[in-house]
């Protein structure tokens, strides 16, 4: 019954890529910021500690997107996502390999590494607040 039918594009699925691309952003600015601060008050292995967890922030991000993506393509062609499904699983074991690494090597500080991971969290909880501030009234 729903064959021919054409999702419909609104002003939401228009405000939700514009979302999508301040996310990215916020979560560039928070890093940036973060390293600084911690560079200026911390020290220099503090910043960059940051700037990796960030930068592993970023992968993660990415390799999720894409992972997710590969799951729904393989289901709606009918078939088991399993090889989509142990891709979208080895990225946390990757990125906790990646922690675990750092704490057993001492490299950066392991807090400025976490730090730099929770910049999406911080960004997605920027632009909740930018998207409830700036929001039209109808």
């Amino acid at each position: 019954m729903t064959e021919g039918r054409e999702p419909l594009i609104t002003e939401t699925h228009q405000a939700a890529g514009l979302s999508h691309k301040r996310i990215l952003l916020l979560m560039a600015i928070i890093c940036v910021a973060l390293a600084i601060v911690g560079l200026v008050f911390i020290g220099t292995m503090f910043g960059i500690g940051v700037l990796f967890g960030g930068a592993m922030a970023f992968a993660n991000y990415f390799w999720q997107e894409s992972s997710t993506r590969a799951i729904f393509a393989v289901a709606a062609g009918g078939s088991k996502p399993f090889f989509p499904a142990l891709r979208y699983v080895l990225r946390y074991l990757v990125i906790g390999g990646a922690i675990w690494l750092v704490y057993i090597t001492d490299a950066f500080p392991i807090v400025a590494v976490i730090m730099g991971l929770a910049a999406f969290t911080f960004a997605v909880m920027a632009e909740a607040f930018i998207s409830i501030l700036f929001r039209k009234r109808s």
